[in-house]
This record gives structure tokens, C-alpha cells and sequence, in this order.
């Protein structure tokens, strides 16, 4: 259902209405008693010779709301919400012929069509049912005392009154439905604005921590090393249990600054702290080319897109270590090219070069200089988000290290 209409599963007024719908219950109950009363008594019109076929059109009309029209209106069933009214109004202009009271239930649909009809057919709906009851007027013209000049002014006075209570009800229900889209809206934004408020927490005190372990324990542990070394250097070769001693105490120290120098490391590069993946890998190739004097090339394909920090500083610790490697494997080498690329499925990052290649099992150990991250390393970190690396000979000649992300 479209517009107004109460009973589109999707409208986000739904809960204001049925928040209504026992008042409207309440009052179709209220009217049906009274209705009832003014058939017996006779004080709405015309006195009745025998209410009683009236009476079994009101309880036929409250039976079929029951059945029908209240499951609808709760459960916004709109196939059921035609099927009642398709059947309440005749029975409303069937209670209004037999009784003048009836006109009590003919005004009590009014609100029914326009909460379950989108306001189009509402519209109609309600013309229908003001016709319906003006013909009735006009065929018993002599028992309700009206001409049809006073009949057509009712009937526009009805007509009225039912279209400015429908676009009132209509008007109530667009609003709950924007003001729902709106508390929607501003719970997403207070989630995302938590969760940026979250993460820079997280970044300013993983920060904060890296420069204290970097001022602290790295700067310590790299004196202890010093003092080892020279402490070694002191002894005699004689004293075998004293160098294994230091031997010992050297290495728990490189460990330990290798832990220390692993926290730093979780701080987010700085060459991503202000640029894009995109700038900050052209930085790279840019010294790289400068440094080693080698041609190299960086192409970006696709639409650049920010990923996730994690995803950015896998592809600049691959692309760090990959140089790296270059540096030290590929004796001959005279070009280096490298492609990202932002594709539909996730992202590809390819490094090449024309060396004499090397063999991956035998480089990027824990003990290299350089990155400190190794090839475990960077399969470790690709598959940490869900990539994949590939590294072996490139097509020509040369090396090829490929990452690819998905999406």
C-alpha cells in the first residue's frame, strides 16, 4: 500500500497508530450501543414499526468489524482491510435504510477508509459511501422528510466533513512515519559518531602507549644490548659460562625489544595519518626510485576508496617489505612496477620487478634487517584480513608479489 496507508508493513507510523487503534475500538462499540438505543427508542428519526430487522443489520455490521475489520486495523492485513470494507459499507447503507440512526455507523467508516486505504482510494472510497447513503435519502425521500435539494446539501456537508477527517488522519500518519525516519537517523548517527569517537580514543592512546614504550623500554633494552656486547667483548674466552651467561641475557633483551618495537608498530604508520593509501604507497616508490635509481612505475586503476586502517597498513608493510626485498635479492634489476587496483570484488595490490628473483623460503627470517616483517610475516597480516598473498616468479622475469583483499 502506498501513501497513508496503515497498512504497508514498511510504514514507519504504524506504531502511532495502533497505539490508537483500542480507542477506535472503544468508540465504533459506543456508537454501535447507542445506534441500537435510538433504533428502539425511535428519537433519531422517524419511529421504526420493527427495529428488529435493524438491529440484525447493526449486529451483522459489529459482527463483520470483528471478524474483518479489527484484524485488520491491528494487523495491517490490507487484502483484509478491503474485504471489510467491501462489506461494511453496504451494510452501513443497508442499517441507514431501515433506520435514520444507521447514519451513526455510516460516519463511524469515515476513518476506517482513510487507515486502510492509501489516501487515492480512500478517496473514492469515501465518495462511494456519502453516495450510498444520499441514495438512500432519496429513495425514502417521504419517510426522512428531505427533497433532493436538501439531500445533495447533506451529502456535500458529509462528503466534506469525511475527506477533512481523512486528510487529518492521513496528515497524522505521515508525520509519525518522518518522525520515526528521523529517530532512525539520529540513532545512526550517535552509533557512528561513538564509534569514530571510540576509535580516536583508541588511536590517542595507542599513541600515547607506543611513544612511552618507545622512550622506555625500547630505548632501555637497546642500552642493555650495548652493555652486553661491550660486557662480552670484556671477558676472557676462558670464562665459557660467563659468555653464555650474556649470550642468554642478549638474547632475552632482543626479544624483548623485538616485543617492545612490536607494540610500537601497532600505532598507525605515520605516512596514512594524513594521506591516502594511495598518496602514501606513491611516497614509497617515489625514495625507492631515488634511492636505488631504479625505473619505477606506480600506476592506481579503479575508483580509489578509504578501506578498513587494518586493510591500508597490510597493503604499506607488503609494499615496505616487498621493496625491502627488492633491495637485497634482486641483483639486476633495473625496473620496479607496481599497480593498485580498486575493482568491484576488493582490491589488488601487485609489486614486480626484473630481477633475478629469489626464493621466498629463504628470506624475510626473523634475524633480517629491515621491516622486521618478514614474508610469515606478511602472509600472516594478509590473512589476518581475509586476503591473499601470492609470491613467485613473474611472467618475464623477476619477481611478482601480489595482495588482494576482498570486499
Amino acid at each position: 500500500m502506498a501513501g497513508g496507508s496503515l497498512t504497508d508493513p514498511v510504514d514507519a507510523g504504524q506504531d502511532d497508530w495502533h497505539r490508537t487503534v483500542p480507542g477506535w475500538h472503544l468508540a465504533f462499540a459506543v456508537l454501535a450501543v447507542l445506534t441500537a438505543g435510538l433504533v428502539v427508542t425511535g428519537e433519531a428519526g422517524p419511529p421504526v414499526a420493527e427495529p428488529v430487522p435493524s438491529l440484525l443489520v447493526l449486529a451483522l455490521l459489529c459482527c463483520w468489524y470483528g471478524a474483518t475489520g479489527a484484524r485488520a486495523l491491528h494487523r495491517d492485513h490490507s487484502r483484509l482491510g478491503v474485504v471489510y470494507l467491501v462489506g461494511a459499507v453496504p451494510l452501513a447503507a443497508a442499517l441507514f435504510a431501515a433506520a435514520p440512526a444507521g447514519a451513526l455507523m455510516s460516519f463511524m467508516l469515515y476513518p476506517h477508509i482513510w487507515a486502510l486505504l492509501p489516501p487515492h482510494r480512500a478517496v473514492g472510497a469515501t465518495v462511494a459511501s456519502v453516495l450510498s447513503m444520499a441514495s438512500v435519502m432519496v429513495v425514502r425521500g417521504d419517510a426522512y422528510g428531505q427533497d433532493l435539494p436538501s439531500v445533495m446539501v447533506v451529502a456535500a456537508v458529509a462528503l466534506l466533513a469525511a475527506l477533512v477527517l481523512g486528510l487529518w488522519i492521513t496528515r497524522i500518519i505521515e508525520q509519525s512515519r518522518q518522525r520515526a525516519r528521523l529517530v532512525e537517523e539520529l540513532a545512526a548517527t550517535r552509533a557512528e559518531l561513538a564509534e569514530v569517537s571510540r576509535e580516536a580514543g583508541v588511536l590517542a592512546e595507542r599513541e600515547r602507549l607506543a611513544k612511552e614504550i618507545h622512550d622506555t623500554l625500547a630505548q632501555g633494552f637497546t642500552s642493555v644490548l650495548l652493555l652486553l656486547e661491550a660486557a662480552k667483548a670484556g671477558t676472557c674466552e676462558r670464562d665459557q659460562a660467563v659468555r653464555a651467561h650474556l649470550d642468554e641475557a642478549r638474547r632475552t633483551a632482543m626479544d624483548n625489544l623485538a616485543e617492545a618495537r612490536a607494540l610500537v608498530a601497532a600505532l598507525p604508520p605515520p605516512q596514512l595519518r594524513d594521506a591516502s593509501l594511495p598518496d602514501a604507497l606513491g611516497g614509497l616508490f617515489e625514495r625507492f626510485e631515488a634511492e636505488t635509481g631504479l625505473d619505477v612505475r606506480f600506476t592506481v586503476t579503479g575508483a580509489p576508496r578509504r578501506l578498513t586502517p587494518n586493510e591500508e597498513v597490510v597493503l604499506l608493510r607488503v609494499t615496505q617489505e616487498a621493496l625491502a626485498n627488492v633491495r637485497k635479492h634482486a641483483s639486476g634489476a633495473g625496473r620496479l612496477g607496481s599497480v593498485l587496483a580498486y575493482g568491484a570484488a576488493g582490491v589488488t595490490l601487485r609489486i614486480t620487478d626484473d630481477g633475478q628473483g629469489f626464493d621466498p623460503d629463504e628470506i624475510g627470517t626473523p634475524g633480517d634487517p629491515g621491516t622486521g616483517f618478514g614474508i610469515n610475516g606478511m602472509r600472516d597480516r594478509v590473512a589476518e584480513v581475509g586476503g591473499d598473498l601470492t609470491i613467485g616468479p613473474a611472467r618475464l622475469s623477476g619477481t611478482l608479489v601480489q595482495v588482494e583483499l576482498p570486499s
